[in-house]
């Protein structure tokens, strides 16, 4: 591929409360993990929500728009072994199944690991981090990522596999780049050479050039994800700081990782704090929007390509939602390389 232009398909078969606030009624807490303890008939709820959240119209949509990959997060579970989570694999067959069908690459994105590896939401259980203090948790964490690559190491949509979602910025590098190189060496002897195995940078993009240099990888991305909605430097800066970031940081991280190893920026979107937005009318805030798209996609486009977080949001989530963004002209329309 020569260049990624990808979209999540995030809240699908890993739930974030915020990104299906009407699912998560009468639960307390904002995981998969308290939705499946708490939820009344919380199997049924999710069969409904994974035959309806994504349809095949949707992969229609993204192929119309010429979007090249879709990057499918999935849980650590997603076998269905473990209580009290159930399995979502029929339905991610579908959307291999799917992708294939409209000529869509697929990045299947390991999101949840077991003891949960950030310690957010989007980990599968929030408030618990305690994936990188046993080894147990890091053997079950690259035994699922064999079952999933065998069983899809054939299909014509897998494009690649993400290690691991994510991991948190204060776990011992050590222990992160070793579980890299044991899941590349067990990964690398199912999938072929084609497959490309990403690696997130765990939120440090600065400490990766050793570890490239040191060992001969062959087929691999460094995944960065690069936000500008957490923290007081982006969310008390306004707006011109915010538009211009892009362009005079965000360049430089993507131009000095790529000198080391291939870089996709995994996950971004248009979400900045409300402050940024005070005193703009109508008209300001939506040309805000769409020259804050479009410098980032014009930094992204410098490394070896980009996936949006996230397609859709079951919520009023819109500077999040890709589909509404490019419905209302703020995102371009045409992905084409």
């Amino acid at each position: 591929m020569e260049k990624i232009r990808g979209v999540n398909l995030g809240g699908w078969f890993v739930l974030e409360r915020w990104m299906s606030q009407a699912l998560f009624e009468g639960v307390v807490g904002k995981d998969e993990t308290v939705f499946s303890q708490q939820k009344p008939s919380a199997e049924a709820f999710l069969h409904q929500h994974w035959e309806t959240f994504i349809t095949e119209d949707d992969f229609i949509w993204l192929a119309k728009h010429k979007i090249n990959l879709v990057r499918i997060p999935f849980p650590w579970w997603v076998f269905g072994e473990d209580k009290p989570y159930f399995s979502c694999l029929k339905w991610l067959d579908r959307a291999m199944n799917w992708a294939a069908k409209h000529e869509l690459a697929v990045l299947l994105d390991l999101h949840t690991a077991p003891g949960c590896q950030n310690g957010f939401d989007n980990g599968g259980i929030e408030g618990v981090c305690t994936w990188h203090e046993k080894t147990d948790n890091i053997e079950k964490t690259i035994e699922v990522l064999e079952k999933v690559a065998h069983r899809y190491k054939d299909h014509p949509a897998l494009w690649g596999i993400e290690a691991l979602n994510e991991p948190r910025w204060d776990i011992d590098m050590t222990i992160i780049q070793q579980f890299y190189l044991d899941t590349y060496t067990r990964l690398r002897s199912i999938l072929s050479p084609s497959h490309t195995i990403v690696f997130h940078d765990s939120f440090r993009n600065d400490q990766w050039v050793e570890f490239f240099e040191n060992n001969k990888l062959e087929n691999v991305v460094l995944d960065l994800h690069l936000y500008q909605c957490f923290g007081d430097s982006f969310n008390e800066a306004g707006i011109v700081h915010n538009l211009m970031f892009p362009l005079k940081e965000q360049i430089e991280v993507i131009d000095r990782v790529s000198k080391t190893v291939r870089c996709i920026v995994g996950e971004w979107s248009l979400g900045l704090h409300p402050h940024n937005f005070d005193n703009l009318d109508r008209f300001n805030r939506h040309l805000a929007l769409r020259s804050f798209a479009a410098n980032q996609l014009f930094a992204f486009e410098r490394g070896f390509g980009w996936v949006f977080w996230n397609y859709k949001i079951a919520s009023d989530s819109y500077n999040w939602n890709f589909r509404k963004l490019v419905d209302t002209e703020v995102l371009p329309s045409d992905y084409s390389l």
